[in-house]
Formats: structure tokens, C-alpha cells, sequence
């Protein structure tokens, strides 16, 4: 297969389509949760640190007062040691100085602060947590954000608590938390990948079909596209429908072609047989006129006689071959009737006996009409010995007349020798080589008969079932 085809088709483009903005989806809403995890536990580190100072400024400002300094240690210490904490606690005496700490190893007592903190800024709006940009003398493993909070006794400053908030204290929770994050992520990836591929499959699927539809088109007789479309509402099905009219619209247009290709042939055969007939016919008749007059000039002896009796049977039998092909529907001063239609099935009879066909006869035509009787009732009848002679030992032929409307129409059926669909459209021809054992012109002359009525005639046949049909106007005067 084509890679370049294969990643051009939308049975691939779509679900892989799906698939990669499942996993961007989920990749994204990872990093969201993640990002909205770490803001909020800094919130919450913040507020902690906020509500632990102001607790503890009472008792702090007390410490100061009676320069009691474990008790600020105590309280800076915390109950878990002085290494543990999730904050850094300096507390700062009036002076400048580092009175406690939770850190005492790093902050040492009496340190002044601008040793301590080299980098603290210089103006801070207190009781907020402030961001620390990284500068000189940062360490960001221990402070990222700020904390300062003022302590006042009766209105005089007597210190300041400083509290240094980094995100070390709580990354291995915040890993946690990712981690599971992401374990959850993959495994609702893994359940709904397949699925986003399936379904994504089944959307293309219909476009698929159609398309597949379509690569047929010019390929194949659209009388014989047989293709299985969508039919719901969706634009989709609404352009199967539109495909499925436009295949309707070129197998009829198909049909109508082959049906006018036909007529044209047949009739340029016609007007060929016909001038043939004509030209044949006039010398035949003059041979003909001679024969008698040499027959009446004189006695003949037996053995000129004889000859020329066998030269008028030859010359007579090409006369009739030759009539034959000059097929015209006459007005007949006789309306056609119901009854003409049946005598058609008694002249029949000997044909049914003898061949052990047996017929199904369904007469319903009982209008009143201007069609000739002579030349409908030869129609029918060389559609019913054709059909007999094609039907099998044993086998049965179907003839159904009705009228319809301002058309008399009749259906003659038959199961027997199959038509091959090559030959069907040579079928109206004289000797056609579908019959090439018969004379070959019955089913000519039938056509002939039809379009002089102004008629239709069709044959379909399908399988070993061959059904002619035929509808005349019943008003239309003799072409």
C-alpha cells in the first residue's frame, strides 16, 4: 500500500486524529492539575504561616520584653525539632538583631540581620507573603517567598518575625500527587484510546463506503453500482442520497442511450432492408412475368416445363424471403377487440400440443380502441410461437393482456434457454445470431410492428425467465 495514501485516508487521519487529542487532552490537563497542585499547596503554606505568626506574636512580644530567649526558641522550634518545620522562623529584636531562630545554626544569636539577610529588601508591605526574585545570596532551596510581620508592645515596635517559605518542605508530597496523577491519567489513556480509535473507525466508516462508491463510477455500468450508502440525516447520508440519485440519474441516462443506439441501429437495418426488398422485389417480378409469357408463347415439352416450374418455386421463394422484410401496420377498417386477442391463443394450440408447453392465458383487455387488429394480433402471435419454441420440454409460458390507462400492454413469459446479455441487444435484427437455427425474423418483424404503432417493446431476461413486454397506445394512429 501506498504510505502516502495510507496516511491520506481518513479511516486513518480520523481515529489517529482522536487519539492524539485524547492523549494532548490528557497531557494537558495533567500539567493543569499539577500546576493548580502546587499553587495551592503554596496557598496553604502561606496561610499557615500567616495564622502560626499571628498566634504566636503575643508570646513572642512577651519573650522580647523579658529577653527570654528559649521561650521564643521554644516557640520558633516547634514540637517536631529544630530541623523540621516547612518554613524558616527568624525572630528579629528591635535592634536589628537575631533574638531566635528555628535555625540557630544558620541564624546565630545577636547576628545582625543585614548579615544574615543580605538580600532582604528593604520595603516590604507586612503580613503578606511576597515572591523573592532570584538575586545575589538567594538561596532558593530555602527561601522563595517572604514573610514579614511587625510586633508592637503599647504601640512601640520591639521586633519583627520573619518567615523564609520554600517549596522543599513539600515536594515529595507534591511528587506524590503528580505521580498518581499521572498513573491515572495513563490508565484512562489506555481504556479510552482503543475506544477513541474504534469510534473513530465507525465515523469514517459511512465516508469510506461512499467513497469506495464513487471509485466505481466510470468504471462500471451505473444500471449495475450496487452500493450500500448511509441513509441518516447527517451530511454524510445526505450526500449518499445525493450520490445514490446522481448513480439513478446515469443508469437511466444509460439506459436511454442504449435504448436510442438501438433504435438507430435497427432503424438503419430497416431502411436498408427495406430499399433492398424493393430493389430485389422488381426483378424478381419482372423473371416471374417472363417465366408465364414464355410459358404462354408456346408448348412446352416436359422437360422445360419441368425446369421452369423449379425456377419459379426458387424465384417464389425469394420473393416471399424478401416480402418478409417489408413489414408495414396498415390501418385496418377493423378496431381491435378482446376476442381478436384470444383467436390468437386458439391458432396456438397445435404449436402447445405438439411441443407439451403449457400456457397460462390472462385476458383482461376490453376497451374500446383505433389499433388495427391484424397487425397486433400477428405481434402477439409471433411473441407466443417464439415463446413456445424457446420454452422447455414440460415448461410454460405466461401471457398476461391488460390495458393501462390510454395503453394496451402485454406481457408474454417464458422459462427456458437463457439469453446471454451480449445478445440481447442484437435481439430485434434479422437473423440475429442468438437464433442463428431459425429464420430470424419474427422478433424483426414484432419490432417493426411496434414502432410503426407507435409502441415500446423490452425483453428482459434473467436467468432462465425471459419476459417480453410491449405497450401501444390505444388512440395513436399508424405511423
Amino acid at each position: 500500500m501506498n504510505i502516502s495514501r495510507f496516511w491520506a485516508s481518513y479511516r486513518v487521519r480520523l481515529p489517529l486524529s482522536l487519539s492524539v487529542s485524547a492523549i494532548l487532552t490528557a497531557f494537558c490537563l495533567a500539567l493543569a492539575l499539577g500546576g493548580q497542585t502546587l499553587v495551592n499547596l503554596r496557598e496553604d503554606q502561606g496561610r499557615n504561616a500567616s495564622m502560626l505568626a499571628h498566634a504566636w506574636a503575643e508570646m513572642l512580644i512577651q519573650a522580647l520584653r523579658n529577653e527570654d530567649v528559649w521561650l521564643a526558641y521554644a516557640l520558633l522550634r516547634g514540637p517536631e525539632g529544630a530541623e523540621a518545620g516547612e518554613a524558616v522562623w527568624i525572630l528579629v529584636d528591635a535592634a536589628g538583631r537575631v533574638f531566635a531562630s528555628n535555625r540557630p545554626r544558620r541564624y546565630r544569636l545577636d547576628q545582625p540581620l543585614n548579615e544574615a539577610l543580605p538580600w532582604l529588601p528593604a520595603t516590604v508591605e507586612p503580613d503578606r507573603i511576597e515572591p523573592l526574585a532570584r538575586a545575589n545570596g538567594v538561596d532558593q532551596a530555602e527561601a522563595q517567598r517572604l514573610l514579614r510581620l511587625p510586633l508592637f508592645s503599647d504601640g512601640t515596635p520591639v521586633g519583627e518575625l520573619i518567615a523564609l517559605l520554600s517549596d522543599t518542605p513539600y515536594l515529595p508530597r507534591f511528587r506524590e500527587i503528580l505521580v498518581g496523577g499521572v498513573l491515572v491519567t495513563v490508565g484512562v489513556l489506555a481504556l479510552l484510546l482503543p475506544l477513541g480509535w474504534l469510534w473513530g473507525r465507525r465515523l469514517v466508516a459511512p465516508l469510506t463506503q461512499l467513497s469506495g462508491c464513487m471509485s466505481r463510477v466510470g468504471k462500471e455500468d451505473p444500471r449495475r453500482l450496487h452500493c450500500t450508502l448511509p441513509g441518516d440525516d447527517s451530511e454524510i447520508g445526505q450526500l449518499g442520497r445525493q450520490f445514490a440519485a446522481m448513480v439513478a440519474a446515469l443508469a437511466e441516462q444509460e439506459a436511454l442511450k442504449d435504448q436510442m443506439l438501438q433504435s438507430e441501429r435497427l432503424a438503419a437495418v430497416g431502411r436498408v432492408a427495406a430499399g433492398v426488398a424493393h430493389e430485389v422485389n422488381n426483378p424478381l417480378g419482372g423473371m416471374l412475368m417472363a417465366i408465364d409469357a414464355y410459358r404462354c408463347a408456346q408448348p412446352l415439352d416436359a422437360r422445360t416445363a419441368r425446369l421452369l416450374d423449379l425456377l419459379e418455386r426458387a424465384l417464389r421463394q425469394i420473393q416471399d424471403s424478401v416480402s418478409a422484410l417489408l413489414v408495414e401496420a396498415r390501418a385496418d377498417p377493423r378496431p381491435l377487440t378482446g376476442r381478436d386477442l384470444d383467436d390468437v391463443r386458439t391458432l396456438a394450440q397445435p404449436r402447445l400440443a405438439k411441443s407439451g408447453v403449457r400456457l397460462i392465458w390472462h385476458n383482461a383487455f376490453d376497451v374500446a380502441t383505433t389499433l388495427p387488429a391484424t397487425p397486433v394480433r400477428q405481434l402477439l402471435l409471433n411473441l407466443l410461437l417464439n415463446a413456445i419454441e424457446a420454452a422447455r420440454d414440460g415448461g410454460a409460458v405466461r401471457v398476461r393482456l391488460l390495458s393501462e390507462g390510454d395503453r394496451l400492454r402485454l406481457w408474454v413469459r417464458n422459462r427456458g434457454r437463457p439469453i446471454p446479455p451480449d445478445q440481447l441487444a442484437h435481439l430485434f435484427e434479422p437473423y440475429p445470431a442468438v437464433r442463428p437455427h431459425a429464420r430470424g425474423l419474427g422478433l424483426w418483424i414484432c419490432y417493426q410492428i411496434v414502432s410503426q404503432l407507435g409502441g415500446v417493446i423490452e425483453v428482459a431476461s434473467e436467468g432462465e425467465l425471459t419476459t417480453f413486454q410491449v405497450s401501444l397506445p390505444l388512440d395513436r394512429p399508424v405511423a
